[in-house]
C-alpha cells in the first residue's frame, strides 16, 4: 500500500509543483508590468510641467530616481519631435533584450492639451526569472524533502524524533503564508530533516531580502514625492485621498490630522471653505461644485490665489481607472516677475514714472476724452538745465539720484488726474487734463520752476538746477500726441535760448528757429574742424595809470556765409550739443599760445584772462588740460587767469575749493566774473582761492545816476580789498564812470572807453600806440555796442 500511495503522492505533488510554478511566473510577471506601468503613469503626469518648461534638472532628478529600481535598465526623456534631452541607465547598445514601455507626456495650458514629449522605460524580466528559478529550486528541494518526510513518516511514523522539528517547520510555513516572516527554524541535525530545515531557512532569508528590497523601493518613491518642488495628491475613484507629499500640505497649509489615507475630498473642501479659503460662499454648494469638477474625465488647469497672497497653479489629471492626480505649483514669484516685466515695459526704471510709450498712450486717451467732453489738454516738456555738466562732473550715480528726486518732485506737484513721465535723460513731460483756462497751465509751470529753486541733496552734495519748460495746447497746437510732444520740445528749446529757468508756449515761428539752431550746430562742428574760429582780445587797463596790464580772450566765428558771429549767438548751442569743452580747450590753447608769442616778441608782460564755462569747470580733465596747455606753450606762472561765474562755484562749493586750489598750484589766477549777479555766500567766498573779482557791467552802466548801483559798486570794491582781492570793473564806456571808479580805488578797467575786443593784429597795434603815446586821452564813448 505504501509503495502505491508514495508514487501517487509524488505524481500529484509534481503536477501541483508545475502548476504552482507557472502561476508564480504569471503573478511575478504581472506584478512587474503593473509596477512599471504605474511608475510610467505617475511620472508622466509629474513631469508634464518640467517637460513644458524644459526644466532639465527636475527631469534628470526624476529619471535618476526611477533608475534606482533594479528592474529598470534605462529611462529616456524625449521631446515632442522625438529628440532625446535626458537619459539615465544603460546605453542604447546594451538594451538589446530588454522590454520597452513608453508614455506620452501631455501638458494642459489654457484648456488646451499639448503633447510635450515621451517617457520611455526599459526593463527586464531577469529578476522575475531569477526569483522564479530560486522558487523552483526551493520548491524542488521542498518537494524532495516533503517526499522524504512523507516517506519517512510512513516508514517511521512511530518515531517521535521527527515530530518536534516538523511542528516547528509547519508553524513557520504557516507564518510565512500569512506574510509574517519568522526567525529561521532552529534545528540542528545531519539527517535529511536537518537538510530540509536548512533549505527552508535559506528560502525564508531570501524572501526577507525581497521584502526589504520592496520596502526600500517604497521609501525611495516616498522620498521622491516628498522632495520635489510641487505638491502632489492622488484621490481614488471614490475621491478618497490615497497619496500625497509634504509640499501638498505646506502649499495648502492643511492640518496633518486631516491629511491621511482615506480622507474624503469633501472633508478637505469643507475645511478650506470654513476657514475662508474660497471667500464668502455656501459650503454645501462649494463641495457639490468641486466634487463635480473632480469627477471630470478631462485634464484642466487653474490658478488659485490663497488668502496669504500666494498664487498656486493646480493641474488636474484624471486616472484611467477613476480618481485623479493633482499637482500644485507655487507660481507667486513667476507672477510677480511677469507683473514687474509688464511694469518695466511702460515705466522708467530709474524713477518708476511712465516712460515714453505709456506717456503717449495716456496722451491719446486724454485727447479722446477731451474731444468728447470739449475740455482742454496741455503738454509740458520739462528739461533740466545744464544736467550734462552735473552728470559729467559728479558722476552718473549722483546724476541718477538727481533724476529720481526730480521725478518725485513732479509727482508731488501734479494732480492725480495728470501724468508725469520721464522720456529719457533729463527730459520729463506732463499731461495736464481738464484745463479750464491757460492760467491753470501757467500756475503749474511756475510751480515746477519754484520747486527747482530748492537745492537737490544727493548723498550730501547740494546741487542747484533749473528747468526750461515748453508748453503746447490741445487743440490749438496739434491734434495728435506726436505733434503736441514735438511742438512742446521746440517750445522748450525756445525757453533755453531765452535764458533758461523759464517757460514758453509754442508758437508756429519756432519751427524756423529750431531749424536755424540745428543749422548753427552743424556749422559750428565744421567751424571747429576748418579753422573758422578766431580770438579777439579786449585790453585790461590799470584804473589809475591807465596802463595796459592784460587782456581777455573772446572767441569769434568767421562764418563763410554769415560773416562774423558773436559768442552770444553760438555759445549756448555749443553747450547744448556737447561742443563747449572742445571749444573751450581750443580758446585756452590759442590764448596761451598767443600770449607767449607776444612775450617773445617784446610785447609788455600781459596777463591773459580766459573764460571757463560751467561744463569746462566740471570736466574731470580740466586740470590735465590746463597743465598740458601751460607746459606746451611754456607760459610762466602768474600769466594765465581763468574767469568763472559765481553759480559755477556755488553749485558744489567743496568741490570748487578743491579744484581752485589745484589750479592755484599751477600758478593760475582765478577771477569771479559778473560778481554780484549770482548768489555766492561770503562765508564760501573767503575760502575760495580767487585773485580778483569783476564788477558786472549792469552795475557800472548807471553808476552816475542810480544810487543803488553806486552803493553796490562801492560795496564790491570795499569787499574785494578787505579780502585782498583785485577788483576789475567791466563795461566802462564813459569818462565819468572811469573817474568815479578811480576815486573809489578800483584796480582795473575793461570797456569800450579804452577799446572794444580786437583781432590779434589790431590789438598789437593798439598796445604799441598806447606805449608810444601813453598820455593820450581815452577813446570817445560813441563806440558801437558789440559786447562779448
Amino acid at each position: 500500500m505504501l509503495f502505491i500511495a508514495l508514487p501517487l503522492a509524488t505524481l500529484c505533488c509534481l503536477i501541483l509543483f508545475v502548476i504552482f510554478g507557472y502561476a508564480s511566473y504569471i503573478v511575478l510577471r504581472d506584478d512587474l508590468n503593473e509596477k512599471i506601468e504605474q511608475t510610467a503613469d505617475i511620472n508622466a503626469r509629474v513631469l508634464a510641467t518640467p517637460f513644458w518648461y524644459l526644466d532639465v534638472d527636475n527631469i534628470e532628478s526624476a529619471l535618476n530616481a526611477m533608475s534606482r529600481d533594479r528592474d529598470i535598465v534605462a529611462v529616456r526623456a524625449l521631446g515632442a519631435d522625438g529628440t532625446e534631452f535626458a537619459r539615465t541607465g544603460a546605453s542604447q547598445a546594451e538594451l538589446g533584450d530588454t522590454l520597452r514601455l513608453s508614455r506620452r507626456v501631455y501638458f494642459e495650458r489654457n484648456n488646451v492639451r499639448h503633447d510635450v514629449g515621451e517617457l520611455v522605460i526599459y526593463f527586464t524580466e531577469a529578476r522575475v526569472r531569477e526569483l522564479l528559478w530560486r522558487r523552483i529550486v526551493i520548491d524542488l528541494i521542498l518537494f524532495g524533502l516533503l517526499i522524504a518526510v512523507v516517506a519517512a513518516s510512513l516508514l517511521i511514523a512511530n518515531q517521535r524524533s521527527i515530530k518536534e522539528p516538523l511542528s516547528r517547520l509547519l508553524h513557520s510555513i504557516r507564518m510565512t503564508k500569512h506574510g509574517r516572516l519568522r526567525r529561521p527554524v532552529e534545528w540542528n541535525s545531519d539527517d535529511e530533516l536537518g537538510l530540509l530545515i536548512r533549505e527552508y531557512n535559506e528560502m525564508v532569508t531570501l524572501q526577507g531580502q525581497a521584502q526589504e528590497e520592496a520596502q526600500r523601493k517604497q521609501a525611495l518613491l516616498e522620498a521622491t514625492l516628498h522632495n520635489i518642488g510641487q505638491g502632489i495628491c492622488l484621490f481614488d475613484q471614490d475621491l478618497n485621498l490615497m497619496v500625497w507629499n509634504e509640499r501638498y500640505i505646506e502649499l495648502l497649509n492643511l492640518p496633518r490630522d486631516l491629511v491621511k489615507e482615506g480622507t474624503p475630498l469633501s472633508d478637505i473642501l469643507r475645511f478650506n471653505g470654513e476657514r475662508g479659503e474660497y471667500g464668502e460662499v455656501s459650503i454645501p454648494a462649494l463641495i457639490s461644485d468641486r466634487v463635480a469638477i473632480a469627477r471630470r474625465r478631462e485634464p484642466y488647469r487653474m490658478e488659485r490665489t490663497r488668502p496669504n497672497g500666494r498664487v498656486v497653479q493646480v493641474d488636474h489629471n484624471p486616472m484611467p481607472g477613476g480618481g485623479y492626480v493633482a499637482t500644485y505649483t507655487d507660481i507667486t514669484e513667476r507672477k510677480q516677475t511677469e507683473a514687474r516685466m509688464r511694469h518695466l515695459a511702460v515705466h522708467d526704471v530709474l524713477t518708476s514714472l511712465p516712460n515714453r510709450t505709456l506717456f503717449l498712450d495716456r496722451l491719446r486717451q486724454a485727447l479722446l476724452s477731451a474731444r468728447r467732453f470739449q475740455r482742454g489738454v496741455t503738454v509740458l516738456f520739462v528739461d533740466l538745465d545744464r544736467f550734462k555738466d552735473i552728470n559729467d562732473h559728479f558722476g552718473h550715480d549722483v546724476g541718477d539720484l538727481m533724476i529720481q528726486e526730480m521725478g518725485q518732485r513732479l509727482s508731488r506737484i501734479i494732480r492725480d488726474s495728470d501724468t508725469a513721465a520721464r522720456l529719457g535723460g533729463d527730459e520729463f513731460a506732463i499731461i495736464q487734463t481738464d484745463v479750464q483756462n491757460i492760467e491753470d497751465t501757467i500756475v503749474l509751470a511756475q510751480r515746477i520752476i519754484d520747486e527747482l529753486a530748492h537745492p537737490f541733496d544727493c548723498r550730501g552734495i547740494r546741487l542747484h538746477s533749473t528747468a526750461s519748460i515748453g508748453i503746447t495746447l490741445f487743440p490749438e497746437d496739434g491734434d495728435n500726441p506726436e505733434q503736441l510732444v514735438k511742438n512742446a520740445d521746440m517750445a522748450m528749446y525756445a525757453a533755453k535760448a531765452e535764458g533758461r529757468n523759464n517757460y514758453r508756449f509754442f508758437l508756429p515761428s519756432m519751427h524756423e528757429r529750431v531749424k536755424e539752431r540745428k543749422t548753427i550746430e552743424e556749422d559750428l562742428r565744421n567751424a571747429l574742424e576748418h579753422d573758422q574760429l578766431e580770438l579777439f582780445y579786449q585790453p585790461k587797463v590799470d584804473c589809475l595809470s591807465e596802463k595796459v596790464v592784460g587782456a581777455e580772450a573772446l572767441v569769434r566765428w568767421n562764418h563763410p556765409e554769415r560773416g562774423l558771429i558773436l559768442p552770444g549767438d553760438f555759445i549756448s548751442v555749443a553747450e547744448e550739443c556737447g561742443l563747449i569743452n572742445k571749444l573751450g580747450a581750443w580758446v585756452l590753447r590759442e590764448a596761451c599760445k598767443q600770449t607767449q608769442i607776444w612775450r617773445e616778441n617784446g610785447m609788455p608782460e600781459l596777463r591773459m584772462a580766459v573764460n571757463l564755462s560751467p561744463a569746462q569747470f566740471q570736466d574731470a580733465d580740466l586740470l590735465r588740460t590746463v597743465t598740458r596747455t601751460i607746459e606746451t606753450t611754456k607760459l610762466p606762472h602768474g600769466t594765465l587767469e581763468l574767469e568763472i561765474t559765481e553759480s559755477i562755484l556755488m553749485n558744489n562749493p567743496e568741490k570748487a575749493v578743491s579744484t581752485l586750489k589745484e589750479l592755484k598750484k599751477l600758478g593760475v589766477g582765478i577771477a569771479i566774473d559778473d560778481f554780484g549777479t549770482g548768489y555766492s555766500s561770503l562765508n564760501y567766498l573767503k575760502r575760495f582761492p580767487v585773485t580778483s573779482i569783476k564788477i558786472d557791467r549792469s552795475f557800472v552802466n548807471d553808476i552816475n545816476v542810480d544810487q543803488d548801483d553806486k552803493a553796490i559798486v562801492d560795496a564790491v570794491i570795499g569787499l574785494g580789498h578787505s579780502l585782498h582781492l583785485a577788483v576789475v570793473a567791466e563795461g566802462v564806456e564813459q569818462v565819468e564812470q572811469l573817474q568815479y571808479l578811480q576815486n573809489k580805488g578800483c584796480d582795473f578797467i575793461q570797456g569800450f572807453l579804452f577799446s572794444r575786443p580786437l583781432p590779434v593784429r589790431d590789438f598789437e597795434e593798439w598796445v604799441r600806440d598806447r606805449r608810444e603815446n601813453h598820455a593820450a586821452p581815452p577813446l570817445s564813448t560813441s563806440i558801437p555796442n558789440d559786447h562779448d
